[in-house]
C-alpha cells in the first residue's frame, strides 16, 4: 500500500513554523514524518515536543542522518545514508524497536546489504529530478521493480515526486512515497495532501 512519507526541510519548514506544519501534516493523515535539517541548527526541546506529538497521533517521527539526535529527542527511528553511521551501530544505539531506513540510491547491492543488516525499509532515488537535491543520481523505475521482486523489505522512493508524476510509480508496489517540496509549495499543506492522495487513488 502506497503511503505518503513526509520530509521536512530547513527551507520549506523553518524552526519557527515547523511545529504548526507538523500538526498540519498529521491532521492530513500522514503517519511517517522525517526531520531533515542539513544546517545542523537543531532545537532539541522543539524536536522532543514534536516526537511526543507524533506518538500521540500514532505517527512515526524519524531523524535524518543523526543517530545521536534521534536518541536524544526520543524519535522513533533514523534514516541513514551510505556515509552516515552504520546500520548496525544505529541499531545498537536506538534498540531493536527503532524504525531504521537506509538510502540505497540506485544500487541494488546497497539494498541487499541493508536488508541483510536488518533495515526496516530501503529507499531509492532520486526517481525524478529534485529541487531538494538537484545533483542527485536518477534511479530508474526498472531498478525499483527489480527491488520489489527481490526484497520483502519495505521500499521507499524519493526525489521530485508530485501529484502530476505520482501515477508513474504508484502501481509498482512501493510502500512509502517520500515527498518534500510538493507538500509545501503551490498551496497549503492540507491542499497539497488532498492532491497527492487523489493522485494515489486515481
Amino acid at each position: 500500500m502506497n503511503q505518503i512519507y513526509a520530509l521536512t526541510d530547513q527551507h520549506f519548514t523553518p524552526l519557527n513554523t515547523l511545529k504548526a506544519q507538523i500538526n498540519e501534516l498529521l491532521a492530513g493523515g500522514v503517519k511517517i514524518i522525517q526531520y531533515r535539517n542539513k544546517s545542523q541548527n537543531h532545537d532539541i526541546s522543539l524536536l522532543k515536543d514534536i516526537a511526543k506529538i507524533c506518538k500521540n497521533n500514532n505517527a512515526k517521527f524519524i531523524i535524518n542522518d543523526d543517530v545521536s539526535l534521534a536518541q536524544i529527542v526520543q524519535a522513533d527511528g533514523v534514516h541513514i545514508g551510505k556515509d552516515d553511521e552504520t546500520l548496525k551501530r544505529a541499531r545498537d544505539i536506538l534498540g531493536y524497536k527503532a524504525f531504521i531506513g537506509v538510502s540505497c540510491y540506485n544500487d541494488l547491492n546497497l539494498a541487499q546489504n541493508a536488508v541483510n543488516n536488518g533495515a526496516d525499509y530501503i529507499a531509492f532515488g532520486a526517481i525524478f529530478p529534485s529541487l531538494s537535491k538537484p545533483n542527485a543520481t536518477i534511479c530508474s523505475l526498472d531498478i525499483i521493480k527489480e527491488a520489489r521482486v527481490k526484497f520483502k523489505t519495505k521500499i521507499a522512493v524519493i526525489g521530485g515526486i508530485n501529484s502530476l508524476n505520482l501515477k508513474e510509480i504508484k502501481d509498482i508496489g512501493v510502500d512509502y512515497i517520500a515527498i518534500i517540496s510538493a507538500l509545501y509549495t503551490d498551496g497549503t499543506i492540507s491542499e497539497n495532501l488532498i492532491k497527492l492522495n487523489r493522485a494515489l487513488k486515481g
